[in-house]
C-alpha cells in the first residue's frame, strides 16, 4: 500500500490537476495549473551549490560544485513538462537532490517550449546541449535522466548521439518517459479512470501544442518506434496507476529484444513521475534505487554506432521535414 502522504498527494491531483483537462484548454491556463502544481508539490530544497550558467546558448544551471564534474563526472538531467511547461521549483529541487545522492554535478537545461517553439526546437535543443558536453572539459555525461516528456528527449538524445557517433553516456534513468504519442498503450484504457493525474482530454490536447499535425509514430516523437539498439543500461520507473505505464513497459521490452540492459520498477499505486515529489517518503526511497543504479554502471563513456540499416539514422532537420509531410492518421484511443 502507498504512504498515507502518496495517497493524500494522489487525492490531491485528483482534484487539481485531472479534473482541468478538457478539450481547447488554453496553454496559459495549462502554465497556471502546472505553477500552482509547482508551489505544491517542489518541497524545500536541499543544499547544494547552484550555478547559473548558458549552454549551446540555452540557460541552464550546474547543480553540486565544480570539483564533483572533475572527480565523478556529470549527469545530464531534461526535465518534463509535456514539451510546453517547466516547473522550476520541482526541478531545482530534484536537480539537487540528484547531484547530492549520486556525487555527480547534474546539469538542467531549459530547452525552448510549446507552442511558442514547436517540435523539433526542444529536440534540436536538447541534443546541442549534449553535444557541448561531449565537447566539453569533461566529456561526455556518466548518465543523462529525464522524466515524462524529459525522458522522450534523453531517449531521442541517446538515438541521436549513438547515431552521429558521439560517445554515450555510462546509463540513462527515465521516469515515466512518454514514449508513445500515438497513445497504442493498453494502459491508456485500462488506467484511465484509475490515473489521479491525466484523462483522455490530456493526451489528446498535449501532443496537439507540441507537434500539431504531425505523424506521431515518428520515432523523434514516439521513440519507442525507433532503434533501441547499442543504448547504453536504461533504468525505467512508474506508477502503476498510470495512463503512460505501457509507455514504459514496452520501452523496456524494446530495449531487451534489441539487446539493450534494461531494468524497470513499476510502483504500486504512485502518480506519474512522483521521484520529483520530494514529500513523499517513495520519492526519497526511488532516488535512493536512482542512485544507487548509477553507481552500479558508473564507467566512462563508450562511442557506440548506429547499425548500417538503422532506418531512423537520420538529422533533425531531415526528420522534422518527413514528419511535416506526413499528416497524422490518429489511432483510436
Amino acid at each position: 500500500m502507498p504512504s498515507l502522504r502518496a495517497r493524500l498527494t494522489n487525492a490531491l491531483l485528483r482534484l487539481t490537476v485531472r479534473r482541468m483537462w478538457r478539450p481547447g484548454l488554453p496553454i496559459e491556463d495549462v502554465r497556471t495549473h502546472a505553477a500552482r502544481s509547482d508551489a505544491r508539490l517542489a518541497g524545500r530544497p536541499p543544499r547544494c551549490p547552484v550555478e547559473l550558467t548558458e549552454v549551446a546558448g540555452l540557460r541552464a544551471q550546474w547543480f553540486g560544485a565544480p570539483e564533483l564534474a572533475v572527480r565523478n563526472g556529470t549527469l545530464l538531467y531534461l526535465h518534463g513538462g509535456a514539451w510546453c511547461m517547466h516547473l522550476p521549483r520541482t526541478y531545482t529541487a530534484f536537480s539537487a537532490a540528484l547531484s547530492n545522492a549520486t556525487g555527480l554535478r547534474v546539469l538542467m537545461v531549459e530547452y525552448r517550449l510549446a507552442p511558442e517553439h514547436r517540435f523539433p526546437a526542444g529536440v534540436d535543443d536538447c541534443f546541442a546541449t549534449y553535444r557541448a558536453l561531449v565537447d566539453g572539459p569533461h566529456g561526455a555525461p556518466v548518465a543523462i535522466a529525464g522524466d515524462s516528456a524529459g525522458g522522450s528527449l534523453s531517449l531521442v538524445t541517446m538515438m541521436r548521439a549513438r547515431d552521429a557517433g558521439l560517445p554515450l553516456p555510462a546509463c540513462a534513468v527515465l521516469l515515466s518517459p512518454s514514449t508513445d504519442l500515438t497513445s497504442s498503450g493498453p494502459s491508456m484504457r485500462y488506467n484511465a479512470a484509475a490515473d489521479p493525474m491525466f484523462s483522455d482530454a490530456s493526451m489528446d490536447l498535449l501532443p496537439d501544442i507540441y507537434c500539431p499535425g504531425l505523424d506521431r509514430s515518428h520515432p523523434l516523437l514516439s521513440p519507442l518506434f525507433g532503434n533501441w539498439a547499442g543504448l547504453p543500461p536504461l533504468y525505467f520507473l512508474a506508477g502503476s496507476t498510470e495512463m503512460l505505464l505501457d509507455d514504459s513497459v514496452r520501452a523496456h521490452d524494446r530495449a531487451l529484444q534489441a539487446g539493450t540492459k534494461s531494468h524497470i520498477d513499476v510502483w504500486w499505486q504512485l502518480p506519474h513521475v512522483f521521484p520529483v515529489m520530494r514529500t513523499l517518503p517513495e520519492a526519497r526511497a526511488a532516488l535512493r534505487s536512482i542512485a544507487a543504479f548509477i553507481a552500479q554502471h558508473r564507467t566512462l563513456p563508450r562511442a557506440v554506432s548506429a547499425p548500417a540499416t538503422d532506418p531512423f539514422g537520420a538529422t533533425i532537420a531531415h526528420a522534422a521535414e518527413t514528419v511535416a509531410v506526413e499528416p497524422a492518421d490518429r489511432p483510436s484511443s
